[in-house]
């Protein structure tokens, strides 16, 4: 569905939503078009009882710097049976945060917590953290392997073997989306070409010169004594290939095959940081700090200046410091850290053996989660697999951002042939709110609005109402739900090795510790409604409790309400407003709210006053937004819900997500004395950390009686946009004064 709008409020929002519709075509060539989330969480694998601590960032795809386009952050836990949360952030200065304490009652499995914002939408875009939770309490029993194939992959940089040139090919060994590590052999029709081995990861490398016309094979051997063969790409003689080697210094790209007069050019962000041409047999070396530090694309382009492959090329890598001496159990501490100007979120955890990878910022803008390893030769094994994303931008939008405010999209559907779907006032009407909180908004000619409204983050959803004021018709609703209805999600069976126990043994035994003994100290921001009311300005108020109630409405328009009368005409009534202003003349069929929500005059005077608290008046003509209305009366029913009014036509009652409660968390504050256990193995979490200036950054927590080794992994991204992943890992021992 393509959003064309007419006729809507004249906020400058709108007019830019407006442009950018109509001008997506042209937004291909704009680099900030894109906008991206990266999340960051204290672990990937959580026990039953224990907190998932989640960071978030909404920055700009290309320049990594924070982005201007959305206001709003969804964030959904999901699990294969279902989702388990939905939650909606207000983005402040593009960070938001929030956690989620693990269940008892939840199942052994794999999650994904996923965050988009409404503008990504229209790039089908989300980011996802793999989460595993374990129930150590409930039974779970591993997926027995043996029926499981062992999947093999190989690849190089171009995608092809070259023949009769040494290549080097890369190779993955799984099962069940795990690493295997096994050792084999590469053979060419009966000759052995090399051994291979593995490693952690389950990948290596080897390069051999194929030749034309040959079959090559892995020979792996199985768990029967046996071998299973798996094959290797064709070898061409036609073809272009590439093979990459690295140093600390330099990266050294050799091109190989029919490479004649063709170019190697690097490219970062959209932009040429690098061009040579090719001479057959030299191997370009490139020093690293001429090459910004990112993953780069690396592709070979042919004399006529077509591309023939593209690939990734790294030039960063995790920045692993140890912390030189063990720290004491029970001790405060204060870290030194050099951190440029920027925002950051900074976990400071217990580490496992059995712990999943984490993601890490210098390679979340390409969705690559990088294995355990500081080694550029690693890194560029693991990326090789990981394709470069080709995807081209929509010709068209269906989803507005929210910019400033949030926003309510849908359709209006007449439901008889006199009634028209363009030009009609939209009204929302959000009933959960202390003060009088209306939005509007104008259909264009297929009967789609946009509705942009505000509401008090309260972390929960808030009643609201959609009407067409126009009650001569009768009009549904179909609305657009500003979550992901249905994802495209992969999960994979958890498998808990023996090797796990012990760890998962221990850390249930701190966490049943850690819940009873330890409350977590959060600094929280007090919900209060601080939105001004939609209208203000009423010029007359009546409680109905201070007057003597009737049986009817209309008794106490003629008993008391002296701005306002009722009209009898041929079997039909209405409201009229008494002018202040002699030289206005008030039409018939003023506006009339209850709680907020527009409702037709006959089914209010029919309505009982002993559900009525208020009645505030504005004989004065009014506009809001796209609608005018010649006065207002505003009913209050005394529980501010409709008090059982019913709306049987042109109306729609709905729940809306209200953005989550601003919360901090800091570091928890350590038992006031040595009798009581200090058992937390998550010592520090900063969701927001904030570098005004650049330079040496005092990190302040404290040790628990939990001794082990433990990482500090500082996340996040200069004022400029570079991606920082810091790793500092430290040990700490008991006090042996103890």
């Amino acid at each position: 569905m393509e959003m064309k709008i007419k006729n809507t409020t004249s906020n400058i929002f709108l007019a830019i939503a407006l442009l950018l519709v109509t001008s997506i075509g042209a937004m291909a060539q704009t680099p900030n078009v894109k906008e991206r989330v990266f999340i960051d969480v204290n672990a990937h694998d959580l026990l039953v009882g224990e907190t998932l601590q989640y960071s978030t960032y909404c920055i700009s795809h290309t320049t990594n710097q924070v982005s201007s386009l959305s206001k709003y952050l969804y964030v959904e836990l999901i699990g294969e049976n279902g989702v388990l949360f939905q939650r909606k952030h207000e983005l402040v200065n593009g960070r938001a945060n929030g956690e989620f304490f693990v269940p008892s009652n939840i199942e052994t499995g794999q999650y994904y917590l996923v965050a988009y914002t409404r503008w990504m939408r229209n790039f089908d875009d989300t980011s996802k953290a793999p989460l595993v939770f374990i129930n150590p309490y409930k039974g779970h029993f591993n997926e027995n392997l043996q029926g499981v194939p062992i999947q093999v992959e190989f690849t190089t940089a171009s995608g092809e073997l070259i023949a009769n040139e040494s290549n080097q090919v890369t190779y993955r060994i799984s099962q069940n989306n795990k690493p295997v590590v096994r050792g084999g052999r590469v053979i060419g029709g009966e000759t052995r070409i090399a051994d291979i081995q593995a490693d952690a990861n389950g990948m290596g490398t080897v390069t051999f010169t194929p030749q034309a016309g040959t079959t090559y094979q892995l020979l792996l051997e199985n768990l029967d004594g046996g071998f299973d063969f798996y094959d290797l790409p064709q070898p061409t003689d036609a073809g272009v290939g590439l093979n990459i080697n690295h140093t600390e210094s330099q990266i050294e790209l050799e091109p190989i095959g029919n490479v004649q007069a063709g170019k190697l050019v690097i490219e970062h962000q959209g932009n040429l940081v690098f061009e040579r041409t090719v001479q057959d047999g030299f191997t370009m070396k490139v020093n690293r700090s001429s090459l910004p530090k990112a993953a780069l694309k690396v592709a070979f382009l042919d004399g006529s200046g077509s591309k023939k492959f593209e690939t990734w090329l790294i030039n960063t890598k995790l920045e692993e410091q140890p912390y030189g001496e063990a720290l004491t159990a029970r001790s405060a501490v204060m870290l030194d850290q050099t951190l440029e100007t920027g925002s950051y979120s900074i976990s400071i955890r217990k580490s496992f053996q059995s712990q999943l990878p984490q993601q890490h910022a210098a390679f979340s803008k390409i969705d690559f989660k990088a294995p355990s390893a500081e080694i550029y030769t690693k890194l560029q094994q693991a990326i090789s697999f990981h394709k470069v994303d080709e995807t081209d931008l929509p010709e068209t939008i269906d989803f507005l951002p929210e910019y400033r405010y949030q926003l309510l999209q849908g359709k209006v559907i007449a439901n008889s042939d006199s009634a028209q779907v363009a030009d009609q006032n939209i009204v929302l009407s959000l009933t959960g709110e202390s003060t009088l909180n209306m939005a509007t908004a104008k259909t264009n000619d297929n009967g789609q609005f946009v509705l942009e409204y505000k509401t008090v983050n309260r972390g929960r959803t808030t009643p609201a109402h959609l009407v067409i004021p126009d009650f001569d018709n009768s009009y549904t609703f179909e609305v657009e739900d500003n979550f992901i209805q249905s994802h495209n999600l992969s999960f994979s069976t958890v498998r808990i090795d023996t090797a796990d126990l012990d760890d998962i043994k221990q850390r249930s035994i701190i966490s049943q510790l850690d819940n009873a003994y330890f409350t977590p100290s959060i600094d929280s921001v007090a919900i209060e409604n601080t939105l001004t009311p939609t209208i203000s300005n009423f010029n007359t108020h009546y409680e109905f409790d201070d007057y003597t109630r009737f049986r009817t409405m209309k008794e106490h328009f003629v008993e008391y309400i002296q701005v306002a009368g009722v009209r009898e005409r041929r079997g039909e009534r209405r409201f009229v407003l008494y002018e202040l202003d002699e030289r206005v003349d008030l039409g018939p069929n003023p506006l009339v709210l209850l709680d907020g929500v527009p409702v037709a005059t006959d089914k209010i005077l029919d309505f009982s006053p002993y559900r009525i608290k208020s009645l505030s008046a504005m004989n004065r003509r009014f506009y809001l937004g796209s609608l005018s209305a010649e006065g207002i009366l505003s009913f209050q029913t005394l529980q501010g819900d409709l008090g059982g009014f019913e709306i049987d036509s042109n109306h729609l009652a709905l729940n809306l997500h209200t953005p989550e409660v601003k919360m901090e968390q800091t570091d928890f504050v350590a038992p006031e004395t040595t009798r009581m256990p200090d058992s937390r193995i998550q010592l520090l979490w900063k969701p927001i950390f904030e570098v005004t200036s650049g330079g040496p950054q005092q990190i302040e927590f404290s040790t628990s009686d939990v001794e082990g080794d433990y990482e500090m992994i500082i996340e996040g991204f200069t004022k400029e946009g570079t991606p920082v992943s810091i790793i500092r890992k430290f040990t700490v021992r008991g006090n042996e004064k103890g």
